[in-house]
């Protein structure tokens, strides 16, 4: 049997501005632009209890919260702080992949294997004092069966969360959450789903409701094979490069304001960008992904004959493409990214500020 960990940094753009100014601790900050058309990429949870939220526009978070701290995001730190982060455990764990600046995937089998479940927490709550103790970083860590288990517990405590979620705790831990909770499940979907009367990831799993499984359509057996622990538990490690790198963001509200559509899609591009380097990629294809309020999702792409080799020539396309296609519409959520990546060069390291 896998046992897969999933470790999440804490609102770690946050973290990171603190660890550069304590005078900033219990404070309630977050990362972005403040300005009429600014948008928050992360918050700490003295803001996040006030009901701000990433993705949220900095003008509407100033509303609810007057008091709160927006600090412009310096992506050239935050990238140094997850390298250094991630290196370490890699040297660890050599079977390891991470899926953003602020988390990654690690397969445990063999160091938990045989253990007791207070063995595997007790080696579990050793890693994250030491993580702290060696960065000042909170993060919370997650073991399950499968990737998806593994990021359902990793999510079920913050900050400075451990939480196991063996195969046989499915229906204890999982069933009784709100389906909102449901990794995979969007902010759209889950109101739907609860019109239907699905209001718990128990109901949706034991639901066979005919209109329930139309709505989610090919998801629908992915989410059951999930919670029967059938999904994937394979992690991926930087000799098994990906073909494309991409990433994506819901914002907390819908948005129609082209600036604030690109406040997003310069943080997203520039994690996409950092990680190609970082796999000592290239590419000649950029593409956008943008998901409208009536919940259908559209992706474009652009092919140059060059190879891109800078952030700035990357988001250059990636701002016309969202101009061409997102300038009359009101989106739900946003991705970028390259496709058909080759590995066989390395571009020199440039500073980024996102605002």
């Amino acid at each position: 049997m896998s046992k897969i960990v999933h470790i999440d940094l804490n609102y770690f753009f946050a973290q990171v501005e603190i660890l550069s100014d304590p005078s900033l601790k219990d404070k309630p900050v977050a990362i972005g632009y403040d300005g009429n058309r600014g948008v928050l990429s992360t918050c700490t949870y003295q803001a996040r209890k006030f009901g701000i939220s990433s993705g949220m526009p900095s003008k509407e978070a100033k509303r609810i919260l007057p008091s709160l701290i927006i600090i412009p995001g310096n992506y050239r730190k935050y990238s140094q702080v997850s390298h250094d982060f991630f290196s370490f455990l890699k040297e660890r764990y050599p079977v390891l992949m991470k899926v953003s600046i602020d988390e990654c995937y690690i397969d445990m089998s063999e160091n938990l294997k045989n253990m007791t479940r207070e063995e595997e927490e007790d080696y579990l709550r050793d890693l994250q004092l030491q993580l702290y103790k060696t960065f000042s970083l909170k993060c919370s860590i997650g073991l399950g069966d499968t990737n998806f288990l593994a990021k359902m517990a990793s999510d079920f405590r913050k900050p400075l969360g451990l939480t196991i979620i063996h195969k046989e705790d499915i229906e204890e831990y999982l069933f009784p959450l709100d389906i909102s909770k449901m990794y995979g499940i969007g902010k759209k979907t889950a109101p739907r789903l609860k019109k239907m009367g699905i209001n718990t990831i128990g109901d949706l799993y034991k639901s066979r409701d005919e209109d329930v499984i139309s709505s989610l359509g090919s998801n629908y057996s992915y989410f059951i094979d999930a919670l029967e622990a059938k999904s994937s538990s394979y992690v991926q490690t930087e000799y098994d490069l990906p073909k494309s790198i991409s990433a994506e963001r819901t914002f907390s509200s819908d948005v129609s304001d082209l600036e604030e559509i690109l406040s997003m899609a310069k943080v997203i591009c520039k994690e996409c960008y950092t990680q190609l380097k970082r796999y000592k990629g290239k590419s000649k294809t950029v593409m956008i992904k943008y998901r409208t309020i009536d919940f259908l999702t559209h992706s474009k792409r652009v092919t140059k004959s060059e190879f891109f080799d800078s952030f700035d020539s990357m988001y250059q396309e990636i701002e016309t493409l969202f101009e061409k296609y997102t300038t009359s519409l009101t989106l739900r959520l946003i991705g970028v990214g390259y496709d058909n990546v080759i590995y066989d060069t390395c571009f020199e390291d440039e500073e980024i500020k996102l605002f």
